[in-house]
């Protein structure tokens, strides 16, 4: 499209014409897989690649050549004094920065990392910036939702066994998020099932007018058929429904709620149903209503002990499957939460990956892993620890896994990453003294080669049962000492090799020596050498993992050949 474009009519004119610098400068962007833009000229015009494009919703490709100030015209008042700066010779830093668009048509609560960077020519004269982005959007909310969660996992026990209160608690802890939770409503059957009543509500401005419409037709049917119902038109239909305040973009009617089934482990039928509504500024995408169903089990969790404790009738066996359901309402959140953050990672063939949160918790971690796709053929390894549990963790864990991935992609040097992301570290409240091992691996020459930031060794096993520990290109971790090189190893991995790259929890027990486990997930290496690295990797897990370690654990497989 770029090649394609008519420059002449635009204010860069026609390419032939272009001045060195600003052909560097669109190579740079357009050769890039980060998400790259840059603004050209007083007119500030458009030149972006493909990672950038999405940002753009459906302002693609209409935006290409035109001035960042007419495409971007609904946010210019937040980006118009980081442009002056960069324009004035200063590169500028914004991390997680609310922006309130209509690139979809609507407006749209998102999030954004960047940097603004300018373009100089000889002699010093400011011609363009250069911004490198990447939306947060997806790990913001993730994390916000998950603080949520969090609390409504906490609730104690209803030992009252008022059902009324226990539903009213649940929902004012809903009442805090009303970002993501406008308002909530919870309906429950009467003792013979026979009757659906409404019980309680938060962030309703009108109520008498739900006893009868769609919202009243969709609880009977959610709570037949066992299936979440989608409501929408409550914009026309109740306008003023929600109360103010809940977003932190403007205050507009919201128009479609979701009705999710009250079902506790073991029931034959729901006992209740749970109405949330959607923010009229985000996507009510699978994330969202992965979110609201989960908010809903622990709901049910809630009212089905309280019945419990009222009736005084719990069998033993309902005691022990309402405590499974919640040992796996903790897991399925903190799974499904720390992908949130991760992302997804489509492996290349050869490899296999494993993250495991810490057993008992609703905490997601600061461990991670990472498999990026070289431009030369060859893959980056990243396996990293970021100190300490909870969102604060997993904030700065996703913050350096981002920038291990962009530097990977620019560099295939191990310990020039590491040693970039030191720098970046001492910028991140919380990245100092985490551990990373990096490692680029040549599957064509069969080497791997390999920097450690305090990170536990790799293990390579040969497929004759060989054992080494990757040691020789280990220094301290980030942020500790940056006026030291990093060292860089390189060894070989004849065809048939394992490589195996793994966070502390794998191998880290309280009873034990760290070189014990490290032994342990040497032995359950050799003894697979064979298996595929699928297998392999559920081997791992079977040996190592099998007594509930308490920390979260994550780890690599490569299989060489």
């Amino acid at each position: 499209m770029v090649l394609e474009h008519d420059w002449a009519t635009t204010a860069l004119g026609p390419q032939a014409d272009w001045s060195p610098t600003l052909r560097t400068a669109v190579s740079t962007a357009l050769n890039s897989r980060f998400p790259f833009l840059l603004m050209w000229g007083p007119e500030l015009v458009m030149i972006y690649n493909d990672d950038y494009a999405p940002m753009l919703g459906a302002r693609h490709p209409s935006a290409l050549g035109r001035s960042a100030r007419d495409v971007w015209s609904d946010i210019w008042d937040a980006l118009n004094p980081m442009v002056a700066e960069v324009m004035a010779g200063r590169a500028t830093w914004s991390e997680d920065l609310l922006l309130v668009m209509t690139r979809n048509g609507w407006e749209e609560e998102t999030y954004f990392s960047f940097s603004f960077s300018p373009v100089v020519e000889p002699g010093g004269h400011v011609v363009g910036l250069l911004d490198t982005v990447v939306e947060t959007t997806h790990r913001v909310l993730a994390a916000r939702r998950l603080s949520v969660l969090q609390r409504l996992g906490s609730l104690p026990r209803a030992a009252h066994g008022d059902t009324t209160e226990a539903v009213s608690t649940a929902l004012g802890i809903l009442a805090d998020a009303r970002e993501d939770c406008p308002f909530g409503i919870v309906y429950l059957t009467d003792d013979d099932g026979g009757h659906v009543r409404l019980v309680a509500a938060q962030g309703l401005a009108v109520q008498g007018e739900l006893a009868t419409g769609p919202i009243p037709e969709q609880v009977r049917r959610a709570m037949a058929t066992g299936e979440p119902q989608t409501v929408t038109g409550l914009a026309s239909q109740f306008p003023g429904l929600a109360t103010a305040g809940a977003s932190p973009v403007a205050h507009a009617d919201v128009d479609t709620a979701v009705v999710l089934p009250l079902t506790a482990a073991g029931a034959d039928r729901p006992v209740g149903a749970l109405v949330l509504g959607a923010s009229p500024h985000l996507p009510l995408d699978e994330d969202y209503r992965v979110f609201m169903s989960l908010a809903a089990g622990q709901v049910a969790a809630t009212v089905t002990d309280a019945q419990a404790v009222a009736a005084e009738r719990r069998r033993a066996e309902e005691r022990a499957q309402s405590e499974r359901a919640r040992a796996q309402f903790f897991t399925d959140v903190a799974v499904t939460l720390q992908r949130a953050v991760l992302g997804p990672t489509v492996l290349p063939e050869g490899f296999a990956v494993h993250y495991e949160p810490a057993t008992g918790t609703l905490e997601v971690g600061g461990d991670w892993y990472d498999v990026v796709d070289m431009p030369d053929g060859g893959y980056g390894v990243v396996v990293g620890d970021v100190v300490g549990r909870g969102l604060s963790a997993a904030a700065v864990m996703g913050q350096l896994r981002s920038a291990g991935r962009a530097l990977l992609l620019e560099s295939r040097s191990p310990a020039h990453v590491l040693t970039a992301l030191d720098r970046f570290a001492a910028l991140v409240p919380g990245a100092a003294v985490s551990t990373v091992f990096c490692a680029v691996i040549d599957a064509r020459r069969g080497t791997v080669r390999y920097s450690s930031a305090g990170h536990p060794p790799a293990l390579l096993v040969a497929a004759d049962g060989t054992t080494r520990q990757l040691e020789e290109g280990c220094a301290l971790p980030l942020a500790v000492d940056d006026s030291r090189e990093r060292p860089e190893a390189e060894v070989q991995m004849p065809p048939g090799s394992t490589l195996l790259l793994y966070t502390d929890g794998l191998v880290e027990r309280r009873d034990e020596a760290l070189d014990e486990g490290i032994g342990r997930a040497t032995d359950a290496l050799v003894e697979g050498r064979n298996l595929g690295p699928a297998e392999l990797g559920a081997l791992l897990t079977e040996r190592l993992l099998g007594d509930a370690p308490d920390d979260d654990v994550a780890f690599v497989l490569f299989r060489c050949g």
